[in-house]
């Protein structure tokens, strides 16, 4: 029983830092051939009230210790043709909680994306998605960075074509999570599927500004240990978050961003009362 609260308070600390992967990050528009893509993606939270499932609402209980995290997601993507791409993601983070910190590398993506509707006079490009995570995070990281499990996903990504200065992005992804490494053979922990998506609009004010305004969020399942289901682990969560992109050359772009938890359709884990981030885009023609 020891391990098993360790392990549902270990994913209940991860579920509240991040409300989306990297995962669908990108949108449908693919690397040429040859073409090297770099995204630095930093980001800031600090989580500010915790889910009681008693009242059904996000609160703020006595002793509550808030987790500051600093984020920075590293990907570099590289065209194996017009239409087919692999990008790889090297999370990097520093936390902090009470007198306990960490830093390091956390679990890398790599995925690679297809790009199965390309014709930019078509109503809608579109590409397919294929993932995993690798547990690449120290095992004694505390607070941990990653949960430390192999996990394989897929999606797709969708771009309208433009409406005037109009442009949506659809996103979407399924994960098949992994069971935790600590795991004995018989009390094996595995970690909750999850779906999340991002659902993206872009309007141009000029060439090189675009506002964007992006609704993200994911839902895990219940985490299981050995057959059963354990309760109040299952995660909900939701965001709405305020983006500018600048493009003061073709080749870079730089978007700060804000976000705000979107709580009364939100559940479980913790939340940041806002969270902060910057992400830098760098094209090698």
């Amino acid at each position: 029983m020891k391990r098993l609260t360790v392990m549902v308070l270990t994913l209940a600390v991860l579920a509240g830092t991040g409300m989306a992967t990297s995962f669908l990050g990108r949108s449908s528009t693919m690397n040429k051939q040859n073409q090297f893509f770099g995204w630095t993606n930093f980001g800031y939270n600090q989580t500010a009230t915790s889910y009681n499932w008693s009242s059904g609402k996000y609160e703020t209980p006595d002793g509550f210790v808030p987790t500051k995290t600093i984020s920075c997601d590293l990907t570099l993507a590289y065209g194996l043709a017009n239409n087919f791409d692999i990008d790889a993601v090297f999370p990097l983070a520093m936390k902090q909680k009470d007198t306990f910190k960490s830093q390091g590398l956390g679990d890398l993506m790599v995925y690679a994306r297809w790009g199965v509707l390309q014709d930019p006079d078509k109503p809608l490009k579109a590409a397919l998605i294929f993932g995993a995570n690798f547990p690449t995070t120290s095992k004694t990281a505390d607070p941990a960075l990653s949960d430390r499990t192999t996990d394989v996903a897929f999606g797709f990504s969708a771009t309208t074509k433009k409406l005037g200065n109009f442009l949506a992005h659809i996103r979407a992804a399924y994960w098949y999570n992994g069971y935790l490494p600590d795991s004995v053979a018989d009390s094996q922990t595995k970690v909750g599927d999850m779906f999340e998506y991002n659902l993206t609009f872009d309007y141009s004010v000029t060439k090189t500004i675009t506002p964007e305004l992006a609704f993200v969020g994911s839902m895990r399942d219940n985490t299981v240990w050995g057959a059963t289901w354990v309760p109040h682990t299952q995660v909900s969560q939701h965001t709405a978050n305020v983006l500018v992109i600048w493009k003061p050359i073709s080749i870079l772009t730089i978007r700060p961003k804000v976000g705000l938890p979107l709580t009364p359709i939100s559940e479980g884990g913790t939340l940041a009362n806002w969270s902060g981030g910057l992400d830098v885009w760098v094209y090698v023609p």
